[in-house]
């Protein structure tokens, strides 16, 4: 069963196109061992222009392997946000050929598909040609776009968008989420660990963004020297530090959106170094392994770890 404390949410979970192998053993694990799906939606990329929040040579993908993982969920019916969120594109970006034949790939496979956006021009692109997809509006937009707290900045995307991934920084912010009366069409990341009021963000973003268009000759030094001074990299001082602190939320604060009535929760995980640590997440937060009735769980547990392979952690 999944979660004691909320178990109705519809989880999203990252990796898909990076940690596919582990995604897809977790799902398979679960269905064959439990008789249900954990999650029935994936996001993620691989590293091309399109792309933003996570720029990584391990992210490189062939083009078997993304067909191969378009079609493993496809196959069993999970449902994927394409992470499209490059903040910089342009009308003259819209003929790149991966993205597109990502694009057409799940605009006629598969059901509630979508595209997470960053730019107007994508944004148009997907509504003139993929009518079919659904659109996201990324957390790229809302921070660097001023949005941040702001109650008409949200109604206004979501007027627009299928679905709103609301602010790291505006997930504990009570007063805001008592205002948006549409709860399904607002999305959460629970897992993220920078820090919360990260005043870098909106130049990260804007960073990643630059550096996907122009990979190998992007200039990344203004940011790496402040980064250095931001702290951020720092977590124990940030969790030691209730001013500062990580944007990573606590049992009582996802019960308490829980109990606000929303149900879109998000998992982050597809930049780290394997895939460790959403697998801990996956199991702590959609499977409630650590909850006090722990013997189930324990064993539901030790089974999938039993079962897991160096290669499913880092593939």
């Amino acid at each position: 069963r999944l979660h004691p404390l909320w178990p109705q949410v519809k989880w999203d979970v990252s990796g898909a196109f990076a940690r596919d192998a582990l995604l897809l053993h977790f799902h398979d694990h679960c269905r064959e061992r439990l008789g249900f799906a954990p999650y029935d939606c994936v996001h993620g990329s691989p590293l091309f222009s399109w792309n933003s929040g996570r720029v990584r040579a391990d992210l490189q993908r062939t083009k078997k392997e993304i067909d191969r993982a378009c079609e493993a969920y496809v196959k069993r019916g999970i449902s994927i946000d394409l992470t499209f969120t490059n903040l910089q594109l342009t009308d003259k970006d819209m003929a790149n050929a991966t993205g597109n034949s990502l694009l057409a790939y799940f605009a006629t496979h598969g059901e509630g598909n979508a595209v997470i956006i960053g730019s107007d021009a994508l944004y148009r692109h997907v509504k003139a040609n993929y009518p079919t997809l659904r659109t996201v509006s990324s957390i790229l937009r809302i921070t660097n776009s001023g949005g941040r707290g702001r109650l008409d900045a949200y109604l206004a995307l979501a007027g627009q968008y299928d679905k709103v991934m609301v602010h790291p920084d505006d997930v504990v912010n009570w007063p805001l989420l008592e205002q948006l009366e549409d709860k399904d069409r607002y999305e959460f990341i629970v897992n993220e660990y920078c820090m919360r009021n990260c005043p870098l963000r909106p130049f990260h973003y804007s960073s990643l963004s630059r550096q996907a268009l122009d990979y190998l000759g992007h200039d990344n030094s203004e940011f790496d020297k402040a980064i250095s001074r931001n702290g951020c990299r720092n977590y124990p001082g940030m969790l030691g530090d209730p001013a500062i602190d990580v944007a990573a939320l606590s049992t009582p604060e996802i019960k308490r959106l829980y109990d606000m009535g929303f149900r879109r929760f998000k998992l982050q995980g597809r930049g780290n170094g394997n895939g460790g640590l959403l697998l801990t997440d996956m199991m702590r937060l959609i499977l409630g392994t650590d909850e006090e009735d722990s013997a189930e769980r324990f064993t539901l547990a030790a089974d999938l770890l039993e079962s897991l392979t160096p290669d499913t952690l880092d593939s």
